[in-house]
């Protein structure tokens, strides 16, 4: 089971209640990164300076959002960079600062989330619903971190997100029936650029009460590394935006499924040759296969089918649900949990430490 953790209010009224009810678990995660970036070589001090880029490019691009991060470490009661890394942590991992003037840099390493998402339109669905599936493949130990936020009264729509404690957004859906996941991607070139930390993307996402508007916040929200975000409505709309730090691509349903992993999908992306991630995790490409063929083949993909494409362990350990593995680097990698959604009903089901046979945990706005 992960906590499941209630706020309200304005920016700094939710961002408090949040910092303050989650502050065990957003220290076990702050413990947990510096402790990662110590075995990187890297001073935790010096990735709270390159943080501070970010966060100065947070509070120019969404003063409320700024606002909250500052609520959270003050309800937790720890550094406002503290509360910025966690939600700037993968660029931050990957940053390289360029430059003799530049100083210190983290070096980019071969590690990042390796993660499987689809979607099932209602027309594919034999329960007639829009389902919206995500397996997060990362560190096993961050699943002790992970919490729920639900945040209800406030000036933006009430939604569910599925996060590591003092996140923002990962993946989650709002009252007006959006939903968001995500997916890391990687691209030559792109280290060292200033931009907008995804969980910060991710909840503009989810404070959209238009789908259209949802949509239009990412390509407004200049990226400082790519990711692939699946983004849906309820009402049956779903779209893929493979996104860099220059350019986005986008992608819709086949026979009504989409489904994504960790590669780049879109033909102008896969010509334009700027693929990074195969090298790393060529079996991005039959993870994302198998989901797909799965959940297209027969008559319809049930709720049921969902589960099991998202418990496919062909080519174990490294399959569509992982279980706590060596990668390269020696990163231990392994789905810490596969979440389904049903926007339409705002509900979702999470199962934390799938490897385990845990049961799905129930939600709902």
């Amino acid at each position: 089971m992960i906590p499941l953790i209630d706020v309200a209010g304005g920016p700094a009224a939710r961002g408090e209640a949040y910092g303050r009810q989650a502050k065990s678990w957003i220290d076990t995660a702050i413990g947990f990164y510096r402790a990662d970036f110590a075995a990187r070589g890297v001073e935790w001090a010096e990735a709270e300076r390159i943080a501070e880029s970010f966060r100065d490019g947070i509070e120019a691009f969404d003063p409320a959002i700024a606002t909250e991060i500052e609520a959270i470490a003050r309800g937790a009661k720890v550094p406002v960079a503290a509360i910025v890394l966690l939600n700037a942590r993968t660029e931050v991992l990957f940053w390289h600062a360029s430059g003799a003037d530049a100083g210190p840099a983290l070096k980019p390493g071969p590690e990042a989330e390796e993660c499987t998402s689809a979607i099932v339109m209602p027309e594919r669905s034999a329960e007639g619903r829009l389902w919206h599936a995500q397996n997060w493949d990362w560190r096993p130990d961050a699943a002790a971190h992970t919490v729920a936020v639900r945040i209800t009264g406030a000036e933006v729509p009430d939604a569910l997100h599925f996060v590591e404690a003092g996140q923002l957004a990962r993946h989650g859906l709002n009252r007006c029936g959006i939903a968001v996941t995500a997916m890391g991607l990687h691209t030559v070139g792109q280290y060292g650029k200033p931009g907008i930390p995804s969980p910060v993307v991710r909840r503009r996402v989810l404070q959209q009460e238009s789908f259209g508007r949802a949509l239009g916040e990412v390509f407004r929200s200049p990226a400082s590394f790519s990711h692939a975000l699946m983004i849906s409505h309820g009402e049956g709309e779903a779209w893929c935006l493979e996104c860099t730090p220059d350019r986005i691509f986008w992608l819709e349903p086949e026979e009504g499924v989409l489904s994504h992993a960790n590669h780049f999908k879109h033909p102008a992306a896969v010509a334009a040759d700027i693929e990074r991630n195969l090298t790393r995790v060529p079996d991005s490409l039959y993870r994302d296969g198998r989901v797909a063929r799965r959940l297209k083949a027969g008559d319809k993909a049930s709720l049921e089918d969902m589960k099991r494409a998202f418990a496919d362990r062909f080519g174990a350990p490294d399959a569509v649900l992982r279980h706590p593995n060596q990668r390269p680097g020696s990163l231990l990698s392994a789905t810490v949990y596969t979440l389904i959604m049903s926007p339409s009903e705002g509900a979702a089901q999470l199962s934390i430490r799938p490897w385990e046979g845990t049961d799905f945990q129930h939600f709902t706005l």
